[in-house]
């Protein structure tokens, strides 16, 4: 069968991407996108859904899929700290947080817990990060995650928020510091160093 070098150039970007690809690295490497359909119909790649591509041998991934799908999103609360190692409960339904006054309704039908960023601090603390199958999505990092959790709850989830805090003291991605200073712009600042101060202790009683 004659395979097309501009195929054979998707299936390369996909392949350095461990898999995946978009229409926007089509489109940016000067390639149409009618290669992706050609691609599709020699079945060298698997069309996830609009816009994005896998190839066969890639597996799904719903971080992928979800970060696609819902570009101005960051993984964050429980979802994050799953991302982030500091929780080994996956989540049962991905969280995402979006700005503030962005239309969620699309998200929320398709069962993702969204949540509101404060005005003007959506872009705080965003960092990219693997998922399970070694793909990078963007998620906030620990020190923004710990302050949501806490954040406009009286009731955090400590089942999870409790463990994380005391991986993240003893981590070597630790930054006091950091975190601090985002709990003072997120005001979180006595929620957070009380919980710290808890868990320190409860460290050193065991």
């Amino acid at each position: 069968m004659f395979r097309s070098k501009k195929t054979d150039r998707l299936i390369e970007i996909a392949e350095s991407n461990n898999g995946f690809i978009t229409t926007a690295n089509v489109t940016s490497c000067s390639i149409q996108r009618r290669e992706l359909t050609r691609a599709v119909k020699e079945g060298r790649l698997v069309k996830v859904e609009r816009g994005l591509y896998r190839t066969p041998e890639a597996w799904e991934d719903e971080y992928v899929v979800t970060q696609h799908r819902f570009a101005r999103g960051v993984f964050s609360h429980d979802t994050a700290l799953y991302l982030l190692s500091l929780s080994d409960q996956a989540p049962e339904k991905l969280t995402l947080s979006f700005p503030q006054g962005y239309n969620t309704s699309v998200a929320k039908k398709s069962e993702m817990i969204t949540k509101s960023s404060p005005e003007g601090l959506h872009e705080l603390g965003i960092t990219e990060i693997g998922t399970p199958y070694g793909n990078k999505v963007r998620t906030y990092d620990a020190e923004r995650t710990l302050c949501d959790m806490l954040r406009g709850t009286i009731s955090p989830d400590t089942q999870r928020l409790n463990p994380a805090i005391r991986s993240y003291l003893t981590s070597s991605i630790r930054s006091l510091p950091k975190l601090l200073e985002y709990a003072e712009v997120l005001g979180t600042k006595n929620k957070i160093r009380k919980r710290a101060n808890k868990n320190t202790k409860q460290d050193r009683g065991s």
